[in-house]
This record gives structure tokens, C-alpha cells and sequence, in this order.
């Protein structure tokens, strides 16, 4: 299937009690439930990573409560937002999801995998952690939460933020960002969230993280087959964190990406989404 990168792909909106999410899909086959990352909006996906998907399944990009678009409020727990996650996915009638969660979107994909084993296919972790009460984990350093948390980000924060310090990871990023900026680099590391969805959803992470929800403790339950994916050299969540994520959850498999950090998946989106869709592949 040959799809056009550049194409604009049409905002639907969902009635997910009383709140109206607002969506989009591309491509056609098993739907694939992408969970985006902190303070993100649908807009953020890289369209390469997208496009690419989007040859063998319906990727089903959406903003989640209270994000960009989308009505309601930011809920005060990732699993508050897994559950809004699956009863949209439900109201749209896409029947047993796979579901990819990047970063903060890989931490509610956890939490899907726990409580909804048998309501989806396949899961996909990238970029992401487990709680850092979980043995084996690095926390997050202080500079990274810092700037990322700043009202705006510029695209040399975005570069620290997702890429590594070498000239080939660099020029991805700026060639990402410009993907996801329609060709402007400096609108694709723009902010497309308010600063209160900032602070609703780094309260709901930072519960996450030192394990106040118990999330955690659902790992070993999970039973659906488990992909997880990091870059080498991020600054978000360390490579230790994939390991403890494969350690605690049953036959989980690992893949790590070189000279790449918390953005692998759009500086290796053709290399990624092949390893994605084979593992999906016949699940």
C-alpha cells in the first residue's frame, strides 16, 4: 500500500461519555491504538513513523481527555487514562486493538496490558519506563524534567530532550521536527498544549513514578505479548528501565536502537515499524 506522507488526514470526534475525543486514522488491517507522549498532541507523531504503520494497520492516532483538541479533563492517574483510552477505542468499534504507547504513552499501555489483557492484541513499549519503585530502574534526571516542563520548548531543547549528542541522531531530529512541522522545524517543536495539561498530566506521572498507583505492581500479570523498544542513549528513561520492563513482565521481548535516544522510533521509524510489524504479525 503506497500512502502520501503530505496528505492531511481528516480530525474525526468521539462521544466518550460527554467528552468529545478528537481522532484520526490512516491505513487500513488490524487497528493499532497509539498512546502519544507528555504534554503531546496528536499533531506530534512523526508522519514518517505514521506512514509507515500505516501499510499494514489502521494507526489510530487520538488526544486523550483534556489534550490539544479533545474535551474533558486531563485524569488524575494514568489509569484514569487508560480507561478513557479503551472506552474510546470501544465507542469507535475497534474490536481487540494492538496498542503502542510512547514514554508517558508506554507507561499507560502498561496499565492497558494489566487490566484489559483480554480486551487487546499485541502491546508495544517505547521510550518508556516502569515505575521507578521497581528494582533496577533509573529515575529521570532533573534536567530532562526541567526542560521539559518549560512553557515552550525550542528546537535545541527538543534535540535534548529526544536525540543524542552526535551529528547523526542531531540531524534526524531536525529532520523530524520538520516532518511534524509541515516542513517548518522550528512549528514542529512548538508546544500544542496548554501549560494545564502540562501540570494535569505531570501529576498524574509523577504518581506513576514513585509508585503511589501501585501500576507496578500489575506487571507480572500480564499475559498479551509485550514488544519493548528504547534508544541507547536516552536521557528520559535509561536502557536499565527497558531491562527492568522485560525483566518484570512475562516473555516480553527487548529491542534497543543505536545512537539514538528517547525519539528512536521517529529517528529509526522504518527500521521500528518493521520490527513492530512483524512482531504484530499474526497475533
Amino acid at each position: 500500500m503506497s500512502l502520501d506522507i503530505n496528505v492531511p488526514i481528516e480530525t474525526h470526534f468521539a462521544d466518550v461519555e460527554g467528552m468529545q475525543i478528537a481522532w484520526r486514522s490512516q491505513g487500513q488491517g488490524r487497528p493499532l491504538l497509539m498512546l502519544n507522549r507528555f504534554r503531546a498532541s496528536m499533531a506530534d507523531w512523526d508522519p514518517e513513523l505514521i506512514t509507515a504503520l500505516a501499510r499494514t494497520h489502521r494507526v489510530i492516532t487520538f488526544d486523550n481527555a483534556g489534550v490539544a483538541a479533545s474535551g474533558g479533563t486531563v485524569p488524575d492517574t494514568l489509569e484514569g487514562a487508560a480507561d478513557i483510552a479503551m472506552k474510546f477505542a470501544n465507542v469507535i468499534g475497534q474490536d481487540r486493538p494492538h496498542v503502542l504507547g510512547w514514554s508517558m504513552g508506554g507507561m499507560i499501555a502498561q496499565i492497558i496490558a494489566a487490566k484489559y489483557g483480554d480486551a487487546i492484541g499485541g502491546v508495544v513499549l517505547a521510550g518508556t519506563t516502569p515505575s521507578f519503585a521497581l528494582e533496577g530502574t533509573v529515575p529521570t534526571p532533573q534536567e530532562w524534567l526541567a526542560t521539559a516542563t518549560k512553557e515552550e520548548n525550542t528546537t535545541e531543547d527538543m534535540q535534548f530532550l529526544f536525540y543524542a549528542d552526535t551529528e547523526v541522531s542531531s540531524s534526524a531530529g531536525l529532520s523530524s521536527l520538520a516532518r511534524i512541522g509541515q516542513g517548518n522545524a522550528t512549528a514542529g517543536a512548538a508546544s500544542k498544549t496548554t501549560m494545564q495539561t502540562v501540570g494535569a498530566q505531570g501529576a498524574a506521572t509523577r504518581k506513576f513514578f514513585f509508585g503511589e498507583d501501585g501500576a507496578f505492581k500489575g506487571l507480572d500479570n500480564i499475559r498479551v505479548p509485550v514488544f519493548v523498544a528504547n534508544g541507547d542513549k536516552d536521557r528520559a528513561f535509561a536502557v536499565e528501565n527497558a531491562l527492568a520492563l522485560v525483566r518484570a513482565i512475562p516473555d516480553a521481548q527487548l529491542a534497543i536502537y543505536p545512537d539514538a535516544g528517547h525519539a528512536f522510533l521517529f529517528q529509526h521509524a522504518e527500521q521500528f515499524s518493521e520490527d513492530v510489524t512483524r512482531f504484530l504479525s499474526g497475533l
